[in-house]
């Protein structure tokens, strides 16, 4: 192979390579690709991409198999014969890597490679100036090297960026002669045959390393620069640095930074836990997060923190911190700088307390100050001016027009003339004005101001303050509101008094307390005795929804507001979100968007029936006295009002229940007169006599038309008598009275003790309630109810009967009309008879029904019509329960006290 330089240039060098391309043959390694005969390299050191191999090698085959070799792997390759050729190639091309034979003619390998080394400035084969790349690899099989972690990295101030690494190749497997290739400065060896997966692996490796270790002292080159300029900063700045080694945990200040830390230079003891000690005990926590940040999130590292010195005086710092990584990105080290901001901090300080006490001054007075720049035309407001005009902080724009926007539009015009009136005459400025905040409010405010002119009389600026005078402005208009409240009263109280129905009376006082109180809605609220109740009528804004008809099935009032509500106690809420009331309350009223509320209750007969509400849902609200003395007054009206109509409900209830009690006695007068009575008891008498005195005379069939008369002669008797029940519940009522129903079922179960006997029955009897009723009435509906129950039996099982009361709570009462929530009480009758279908509950509690034929059972079909009319007549009602063939359940439900004491009859 011959080498000849054709042309040369200071960036480009061309080479000529000649060669053979003979067959191959070297067992397991695969033969290279045939070439042409002549290649021209153009090799350009500064701008080539793949890197550049010297192959060099006195064997002509072997060069050709290696250029394959490293050419398919993407390398550029250049041969050289002998070592001559080898240093004179390596001179001009500085290439990445050489391949070195180690036995050639006229001068070896070994030869070659030591003075290939001294020539990239090695001072001897294994010296100190070694840049590292020959420690790297240490010995693998066949006489090869293999990279250890641990011998992948060196000082940086160790590399040489000349050195080029040498790969010996050689037949020699001896150890005699790989010590010495490495004595010549090898940095690999590999022996032939060649594997040629090895050897690309190898070169790759060294290229890799050789790169890496470049890349390293370019760092170092260029963090040496920065800290040299960094360090003539600080010093220019008077600012400490400090280095933390983050494997190690060392820590280095310098000697301004231990003057921070009141520290003598060298005291600093060189740890972090030492310096995490110097730190004030409240600031360590905030360091830490903010190193592990800048550590693991790669974020900044920015601080201030405090530091306690030996002498225990409080130095504040401001740090700022870079981090360090390794290739692996590990972080390896931390350099920042600190800085003594304590002075800093004390004027911060100083300042902020002046400006909190002009705030609170300023604050306390409802005051903004403002400076208006005339030949700007700019304002500039105090902080809480923006709070004066009800603004978000930073959202005003700073200009004259701006604030003009804010401005009644009807004030407008009074206050420009005031302004221009004292720039054009010198006048101070002093004028009241409303202002429109964001959220639609009104405030009112009086400016006042003093301008300030120039050399030449020219006006440059205007001080001033505005002072929010609306709670003023208000307590004037509620004066004035008062007189005319003071009238409109008397009207509301004229219109109320001159109605008698209920529904007119409760929208005519939410009408007229919306209109007089200017309330966004009013509603009245009747309550029940549990503490649960309906909105029955309100009056309501436009803007704000309906809540009418609302059942409030929620426990909203706690039995402690019951009680106050009762003795007539006024509750007034100016704002919602700051009120200490019940939180399920608080989200009722905020599903409705109520700010505010004035509540009073509505006493009917000295009972609490309801409540008269206010709400307020554009903003909170404070309510005055006046307006909670005319809501009260109101809620008194409502109580009268509600008393006359509760008087007139029950006198027609009655009437009306006299009419139709006098239809059922008329209709019953017609049926059971005595012209109906009178051939009844004639029939009984002489069948009696006829049984007595022709008994013997009459045939079997005769005696059976004899009983069948008379039986049916006792039930119309039955009958008769029943109808006379029924008629007298209203006609021949006693007045109630506290009734003891343990011992009516007592006295019950006593009359019937025979059919007790005959049936084998038995009656299981629980706590009963006392009530307000007629206690006759109440032994005749329990005595029918307990003797359905016995006769009504299952063939040959003996019949059970269970009596027992539940109170009924909460949602379970349905009061209507305008009476509050009576307590009420179910009696249950409960058997284990033959039933009935459900379908047949209707027909059950009406006269003259019956399920099943007289020969069964006896009965009129009464029985059940005269317990539904007493039920009726103590305000309560009756149901029933069944399935056939599992029993009946019969179920009473009854006041325990009558509304007022009174009669219902």
């Amino acid at each position: 192979m011959t080498l000849k330089t054709v042309s040369t240039s200071p960036d480009h060098r061309y080479y000529q390579i000649r060669f053979c391309n003979p067959p191959f043959q070297f067992g397991d390694c695969s033969p290279p690709s045939p070439l042409s005969p002549l290649i021209l390299m153009n090799i350009s050191a500064p701008q080539r991409d793949a890197p550049l191999i010297l192959v060099v090698d006195d064997e002509k085959f072997t060069r050709i198999q290696l250029r394959h070799a490293m050419v398919q792997a993407g390398y550029q390759v250049v041969e050289a014969s002998d070592g001559e050729e080898a240093l004179a190639a390596y001179m001009r091309l500085k290439p990445d890597l050489i391949l070195l034979d180690a036995l050639m003619p006229v001068m070896d390998g070994f030869t070659c490679c030591a003075q290939l080394r001294s020539l990239s400035g090695g001072d001897s084969p294994n010296g100190d100036s070694d840049s590292g790349l020959g420690q790297l690899l240490p010995f693998g099989e066949r006489g090869t090297r293999t990279l250890t972690p641990s011998e992948d990295a060196t000082a940086p101030s160790s590399l040489n960026t000349s050195r080029t690494p040498v790969l010996m190749i050689t037949a020699l497997e001896d150890q005699e002669s790989v010590d010495k290739a490495f004595e010549a400065g090898a940095i690999d060896y590999i022996t032939k045959p060649i594997h040629w997966a090895v050897l690309r692996q190898r070169v790759r490796r060294l290229l890799e390393a050789r790169q890496a270790t470049e890349e390293l002292r370019r760092q170092t080159e260029r963090a040496q620069l920065s800290e040299e300029r960094l360090r003539l900063a600080l010093e220019a700045a008077h600012m400490g640095t400090w280095d933390w080694d983050i494997p190690s945990g060392s820590v280095v200040h310098s000697a301004a930074t231990e003057a921070i830390h009141g520290l003598a230079p060298g005291l600093f003891k060189g740890t972090y836990e030492s310096f995490l000690g110097s730190i004030h005990p409240d600031d360590r926590e905030l360091v830490t997060q903010a190193l592990h940040r800048a550590l693991e999130d790669e974020a900044d590292y920015d601080i201030e923190y405090r530091v306690i010195r030996p002498d225990h005086s409080i130095r504040w710092v401001a740090s700022k911190g870079q981090v360090y990584y390794d290739t692996s990105g590990k972080p390896v080290r931390m350099i920042g700088i600190n800085m003594d901001i304590t002075e800093r901090k004390h004027s911060e300080k100083a300042l902020r307390e002046s400006e909190a006490r002009l705030r609170l001054a300023l604050e306390a007075a409802h005051t903004g100050i403002w400076d208006w720049n005339i030949v700007t035309n700019t304002v500039d407001w105090s902080e809480n001016f923006e709070g004066l005009f009800c603004l978000a902080r930073g959202s005003y724009g700073g200009t004259y027009e701006a604030f003009l926007e804010y401005v009644h539009p009807e004030d407008r015009k009074v206050l420009t003339q005031s302004l221009k009136r004292a720039v054009e005459e010198g006048t101070d400025h002093e004028v009241e004005y409303r202002v429109i905040c964001p959220d639609g409010s009104v405030r009112w405010m009086v400016g006042q101001g003093k301008v300030f002119y120039d050399k030449t009389g020219t006006a440059v600026r205007m001080l001033g303050t505005t002072r929010d005078i609306t709670e003023q402005k208000r307590s004037q208009d509620e004066l004035q509101r008062q007189n005319l409240r003071s009238q409109l009263f008397a009207e509301v109280t004229l219109k109320i008094r001159q109605s008698l129905h209920l529904e007119e009376i409760l929208q005519t006082t939410v009408t007229e307390v919306q209109r007089i109180l200017q309330a966004d809605r009013v509603i009245i609220f009747q309550l029940w005795s549990n503490g649960i109740g309906k909105i029955v009528t309100e009056s309501v804004s436009p803007n704000w929804p309906s809540v009418v008809g609302r059942n409030i099935i929620e426990d909203y009032f706690e039995s402690e507001y019951l009680r106050r509500y009762s003795q007539g106690r006024i509750y007034t809420i100016a704002d919602v979100d700051k009120a200490e009331v019940p939180s399920c309350l608080i989200e009722f009223m905020q599903q409705f968007d109520v700010k505010a509320k004035l509540a009073v209750p509505i006493l009917l007969k000295k009972k609490l029936w309801g409540l008269l509400i206010a709400h307020q849902c554009s903003h909170p609200r404070q309510w005055s006295s006046f307006e909670t003395e005319l809501m009260g007054q109101l809620a008194n009206q409502i109580g009268i009002a509600l008393a006359q109509a509760q008087l007139l409900e029950q006198e027609t209830r009655q009437r009306q229940e006299l009419a139709r009690s006098n239809a059922e006695l008329q209709q019953f007068a017609s049926v059971a007169s005595h012209d109906l009575q009178e051939p009844l008891r004639k029939i009984q008498a002489f069948g009696d006599r006829l049984k007595v005195k022709c008994d013997e005379a009459l045939t079997e069939q005769g005696r059976d038309y004899l009983n069948r008369m008379q039986n049916a002669a006792r039930r119309m008797q039955s009958l008769i008598e029943d109808l006379l029940s029924f008629s007298r519940i209203t006609t021949k009522a006693q007045p109630f009275i506290p009734v003891d129903l343990n011992q009516v079922v007592r006295e019950v179960l006593s009359d019937l003790e025979v059919r007790l006997d005959e049936t084998k029955g038995q009656v299981d009897v629980g706590v009963l309630p006392t009530l307000d009723a007629d206690p006759l009435q109440m032994r005749q509906l329990l005595q029918n109810l307990i003797g359905n129950a016995l006769k009504f039996h299952q063939v040959e099982e003996p019949p059970r009967v269970r009596i027992y009361s539940e109170m009924i709570e909460g949602e379970e009462q349905q009061p209507t009309g305008n009476t509050a929530a009576q307590e009420l009480a179910k009696i249950v009758i409960q058997d284990n008879g033959i039933g009935f279908d459900k379908k047949y509950l209707d027909r059950i509690f009406n006269v003259f029904q019956r399920l099943h034929g007289r020969s069964e059972y006896e009965g009129t079909g009464m029985g059940l019509a005269i317990c539904r009319k007493i039920a009726e007549r103590h305000g309560g009602s009756i149901t029933a329960e069944s399935t056939p063939g599992q029993g009946a359940m019969f179920i009473v439900t009854l006041p325990i006290q009558q509304r007022g004491g009174e009669n219902l009859e």
